[in-house]
């Protein structure tokens, strides 16, 4: 298995130019740029991963990879540091689903990119509360407050 797409790793910029990150996000993402950054080697926008292979026969490849693709979990953001990669969720308040999208995120990149090197789920986030932060501790999730 992989990603329904290829990774495409590029350079960490602010730049305007975040492929589905949602809007009230971006700000977020242009503050941990400016913060952080310059710690990583390079970022993905909106991996696809897991998602539904239909089986009906008259499918074309392009339609069957599209389905996937509109069923899959799309990672926000990916970050490389140090040839390990950790899958983020951008967001600028948290709540347990920003735990889930984490957790999920790193189970099914593993399981389709078994090749990476996962150093686990993060969160990038505005504001944290405490028992979010408190749960991500629990879960060994990294956290980013910008």
């Amino acid at each position: 298995m992989s990603a329904v797409y290829p990774i495409l790793w590029e350079p960490i910029i602010a730049n305007g130019v975040y492929p589905h990150l949602m809007r009230r996000d971006v700000a977020v993402w242009e503050r941990w740029i400016k913060a952080h950054g310059q710690d990583f080697d390079a970022v993905a926008y909106d991996v696809a991963v897991g998602g539904v292979v239909p089986t009906a026969p008259d499918l074309e490849a392009k339609d069957i990879l599209g389905w996937k693709y509109s069923t899959a979990l799309k990672i926000d953001v990916m970050l490389r540091e140090h040839g390990a990669v950790w899958a983020v969720e951008v967001k600028t308040s948290t709540s347990v689903s920003a735990i889930g999208a984490a957790v999920s995120y790193q189970l099914v990149l593993a399981r389709e990119e078994p090749g990476l090197l996962i150093a686990g789920g993060g969160i990038i986030c505005e504001t944290l509360q405490a028992d979010i932060e408190w749960i991500a501790e629990q879960l060994k999730l990294r956290t980013w407050v910008v």
